[in-house]
C-alpha cells in the first residue's frame, strides 16, 4: 500500500509535468496527494499490515534496481535522441518491478497492476514514436499510471469495497 501510494504520486508528478505549466496539473497533483493522505489515514485506522524483514529487503533492492534502470535508460535515450520514449520505458520498468514484487509476495492484484503498467508503457512508446506530442507519452501516461496505482492502494486496504457497499 505504501509502495503503490508513493509510486502513484511519482507518476502523477510525471503526468502533471507533461501537461505543461497550467493550473490543471497542479490541481490534479494536489488531489492525488490528498487521496494518498486519505489512504494512509484509512490504513492506519484499519490497522496497517507491514512487510516482514526479508520482504522489506527484497522490496528495497527491487526499488533501487528499478530506479537505477529508469535513470540509466533515460540518460541513454536522451543521448541517442529518443527521450520522448523515456516515460514509456519507465512505465514498462515500473510494471516489471510490480510483476517481480507479485512473484515475491504471491499477490494477484499486484501482478495485474504490473501487467497494466507495462502495457501502458508499451502503448506510450508506440504512440510517442508516431507523434511528437509529449502530452500522450508523458502527461496522459503519468496521470493514468498514477491513478491506477492509487486505486490499487485504496483497493488493497479495502476502501473500494467500503465505498461500493456504501453506495448500494
Amino acid at each position: 500500500m505504501v509502495v503503490e501510494s508513493l509510486v502513484g504520486i511519482a507518476w502523477l508528478t510525471v503526468g502533471t509535468l507533461g501537461l505543461g505549466a497550467d493550473g490543471a496539473g497542479t490541481l490534479l497533483l494536489a488531489v492525488g496527494i490528498a487521496l494518498v493522505v486519505v489512504i494512509f489515514v484509512e490504513n492506519r485506522r484499519r490497522g496497517s499490515h507491514p512487510f516482514d524483514g526479508p520482504r522489506s529487503a527484497d522490496l528495497l533492492r527491487l526499488a533501487a534496481i528499478t530506479a537505477g534502470a529508469i535513470v540509466v535508460a533515460s540518460v541513454l535515450l536522451g543521448l541517442i535522441g529518443w527521450s520522448e520514449v523515456g516515460p514509456g520505458v519507465a512505465a514498462v520498468a515500473t510494471g516489471g518491478a510490480f510483476l517481480a514484487l507479485a512473484r515475491s509476495t504471491g499477490q494477484r492484484p499486484t501482478q495485474w497492476l504490473g501487467i497494466a503498467l507495462a502495457a501502458l508503457g508499451v502503448l506510450a512508446v508506440l504512440i510517442s514514436t508516431q507523434e511528437a506530442s509529449g502530452f500522450v507519452s508523458q502527461g496522459l501516461l503519468g496521470l493514468v499510471s498514477g491513478l491506477l496505482l492509487l486505486l490499487s492502494a485504496a483497493d488493497r486496504i479495502g476502501m473500494l469495497e467500503t465505498l461500493r457497499d456504501r453506495f448500494r
